[in-house]
């Protein structure tokens, strides 16, 4: 047996024994049918694009004898680990283990191949098993001094350890999100990242972003690599969407992507990464009741079966609508234009924090043709209902589908090729109370076709492809709610170069042509250099380009209906900008500290002026602004071998948004967290409890009144959030939880939910799962 040279991660032998402790075949009748159908059409788009690249069809999906491979996976002390992940590297081919540790795999190759093998909280390693059958294969996983091991993909498109990762990138785990227990996304990552700040806009009652000091418009979004409709009208998405429940894990790259994802990612990417069904057969119940702070159920149900695989999730989550009184107003002093200073106590504000019911579903099918040849489908649906606006008789609707697909092929064992497509289409609604009457106000529509080609040549990868995107945007801030749409062509190539063992450079280009704009290129450069085995320096450097929304070249709206109007500008220029980082990292066994620091750098930013500030407060959008961000972070995570583990962060950004030298930013400059959690296995229970507690630092900020040229101070308290979290994980997959959120019954104030989501005091939160697989031991 072949090891790979990682010492100690994966410890296996062979034992020839009989088959009959292989996994049952799970093949059901009732899938026969469909996998029929589904081959039919499937194999005619196979075959089309095969014949396009000029390959012979007939070699590629040719069905040759089948092999079976079993094994089974373990931890150090021989107890079996449930929801492993098998992989055969170089093919589409991924199982996972059942109550007994148990895996079968399907192959249509006599070859030797490289299994990878991993579990949440174990190292992962790799595995070399040549050309013999009739054999148990025997793995026995080490726990994990930390996540550096984890694969992961957004960074560069191709997988690399964390630890390897040219580009700066943050994993938020799976056993991460439990620890948290958090109602939504944007908690989670408010919990997790230091330096993003979510806050809410009283007029849309929407909730929007700042990342490293830069808006939703250099942040990008992606649902397991693909973009998502919503933003088109609002310049940030509905954050709503994501079902914390669905989640696997999360993948931030912290620092600008704009190559491989999005010319305007210069921000940073945030990937949300779904589950998907590697078990035989898994189905799993789960409930979260936190009072006024809602209720959310989740179930799902999956299969994977030889060549076919299915995963169905249902969700739905309920909030009430409370609304935050201030008992006084706060203080205000306006600095007249003569330099004296007038101080007046403004009214006590109150807003409303509106609710939800949201009902999701979402179901994903694979289907492999050879080992080497995949489709994904995937189709997803979310509705929100909110309650009606105070005043008036409607209530708010919204409704995202989603259909996408993916051909996957490895053409062998250096080359792939992905072929995707997708459609989002999100719509929002009217609809009135008292009569039978919807009125849609707005819809946004994303097609996509994608080509992408990886290549890994010796110490070269090369990768690079094609995109075709569509966008039509129905807007009520459009002129008669007027439907208008653009196309965008693009295409990128990336040269992933390890010089040495130490020394790896990623060298990318891309090229977009939209609209009436000119073909823009644009650049990126990311270096990793290893001097020793425990330091690891990175230092990267992106441009970013981002063309004018439909919203802001065409808008035409009269707000409230009172004559203010708010325009569009088809003369707009687009957007640049650029990043510099550089980052130092530290690992020794379970202690790993990085720091990091940015600058960003935008020009020609997209902004509202005043047409006339001296005849009405009508205003448009217009080239207003060159925008300068600068920040550091600082973390440290280190595990014990005793269960207790401890994870900080701290970030400083510095916003050059000033005028006279008085601050105008909304960013809170200094935020931190601290997370430590205790978890020990006691007989056939294991015990954790988390404690996560976030800091943001208060602001100081400054508007200008252009009409009495004077200048209006405003100070935003700082927040401490602290929650508190008990999780028993019981046999037959019975996990119990119980939640303090908010310990110390932090509120804030009306008038500081403008510069972040307003906690509104303590809550009590249980949850209860149930893995259905494991209880029946399946």
């Amino acid at each position: 047996m072949n090891l790979s040279p990682s010492p100690g991660e994966i410890h296996s032998n062979q034992d020839k024994v009989n088959m009959r402790v292989c996994l049952k075949s799970l093949s059901a009748p009732a899938f026969l049918k469909a996998k029929k159908n589904m081959t039919r059409i499937i194999l005619f788009l196979s075959f089309a694009l095969l014949w396009a690249l000029g390959m012979r069809g007939s070699d590629v999906v040719s069905l040759p004898a089948e092999r079976i491979v079993c094994g089974v996976v373990t931890d150090t002390e021989g107890n079996p680990l449930a929801g492993a992940s098998v992989v055969v590297e170089k093919t589409n081919i991924s199982v996972g283990t059942n109550t007994r540790g148990e895996f079968k795999l399907t192959l249509q190759s006599t070859d030797a191949f490289t299994l990878k093998v991993s579990c949440v909280g174990f190292s992962t390693g790799r595995i070399r098993i040549d050309g013999l059958d009739g054999n148990i294969i025997k793995v026995s996983l080490r726990p994990s001094d930390s996540n550096l091991d984890e694969v992961v993909v957004t960074g560069t498109r191709s997988e690399h350890p964390l630890k390897d990762v040219p580009v700066i990138t943050r994993v938020i785990s799976r056993e991460e999100i439990a620890a948290i227990n958090p109602p939504d996304l944007t908690t989670l990552l408010e919990s997790t990242l230091p330096g993003i700040q979510f806050f809410y806009n009283s007029m849309s009652q929407a909730t929007e972003i700042t990342y490293q000091g830069m808006d939703s418009k250099a942040v990008l979004f992606l649902i397991d690599g693909e973009r998502i409709s919503g933003e088109g009208g609002a310049n940030n998405i509905d954050y709503n969407r994501f079902n914390i429940d669905n989640i696997e894990r999360v993948e931030v790259v912290r620092g600008a992507a704009s190559t491989l994802y999005d010319s305007r990612a210069i921000g940073g990417v945030i990937n949300i990464i779904t589950k998907k069904s590697l078990r035989p057969f898994d189905a799993s119940v789960r409930t979260r009741y936190a009072g006024f702070n809602g209720e959310s159920y989740a179930v799902s149900a999956g299969v994977n079966l030889k060549r076919f695989s299915s995963l169905t999730s249902y969700g739905f989550r309920r909030r009430d609508t409370y609304t935050i009184k201030d008992k006084e107003g706060k203080t205000r002093e306006t600095i007249l234009p003569d330099g004296t200073i007038k101080r007046d106590t403004l009214d006590a504000e109150e807003t409303s924090i509106y609710g939800y019911r949201i009902m999701d579903l979402s179901q994903k099918f694979v289907y492999r043709f050879t080992d080497k040849l995949s489709l994904d489908l995937r189709g997803s649906y979310y509705g929100n209902t909110r309650p009606s606006n105070r005043g008036k008789r409607f209530h708010l609707r919204y409704d995202d589908l989603t259909l996408s697909g993916k051909l996957k092929w490895h053409i062998d064992d250096c080359q792939s090729i992905d072929f995707s497509f997708l459609r989002d289409v999100y719509v929002k609604n009217n609809v009135y109370d008292l009569v039978d009457l919807r009125e849609k106000v707005y819809r946004n529509i994303n097609d996509v076709l994608r080509l992408y080609y990886t290549g890994t040549f010796g110490r070269h990868t090369l990768s690079g492809g094609i995109d075709f995107a569509r966008e039509r945007l129905k807007h009520y801030f459009m002129k008669d709610t007027a439907d208008v749409s653009m196309n965008q062509f693009s295409a990128c190539i990336q040269e992933d170069w390890h010089i040495t063992d130490n020394l790896n450079i990623v060298l990318g280009f891309r090229a977009d042509k939209g609209m009436h704009y000119n073909l823009h290129f644009t650049p990126k450069l990311s270096l990793l250099y290893r001097p020793i085995e425990r330091i690891t320096l990175r230092a990267g450097y992106s441009r970013g380009y981002r063309m004018p929304n439909l919203k802001e070249l065409y808008q035409e709206f009269n707000m409230g209906g009172i004559g203010i109007m708010m325009y569009g500008n088809k003369d707009l220029k687009p957007e640049e900008g650029s990043q510099i980082s550089v980052s130092a990292e530290y690992n020794f066994r379970a202690l790993n500290v990085a720091v990091s620091t940015y600058h960003n750098r935008y020009k020609n930013k997209i902004a509202y002026e005043y047409v006339d500030p001296e005849k009405s407060y009508s205003m448009r959008y217009v080239n207003a602004l060159d925008v300068k961000t600068t920040g550091i972070e600082a973390t440290a995570n280190y595990r014990t071998s005793f269960g207790l583990s401890l994870s900080g962060a701290y970030a400083y950004v510095y916003d050059y948004n000033k005028r006279d030298g008085y601050n105008m930013s909304w960013l809170r400059p200094h935020s931190a967290r601290l997370n430590l959690q205790y978890k020990h296995k006691f007989g056939k229970t294991t015990e954790s409890i988390s404690i996560n507690n976030n800091w943001a630092s208060r602001i100081t900020r400054y508007s200008y009144d252009s009409k009495a040229k004077s200048y209006i101070k405003t100070v935003y308290d700082p927040r401490t959030v602290c929650s508190v979290n008990l999780r028993s994980e019981l046999p037959r997959g019975i996990s119990l939880g119980f939640m303090i959120d908010n310990l110390f019954n932090f509120k804030d104030t009306a008038a500081d939910s403008a510069v972040q989501l307003p906690y509104n005091g303590i809550t009590y939160v249980a949850t209860l799962s149930v893995n259905i697989a494991d209880m029946f031991r399946w």
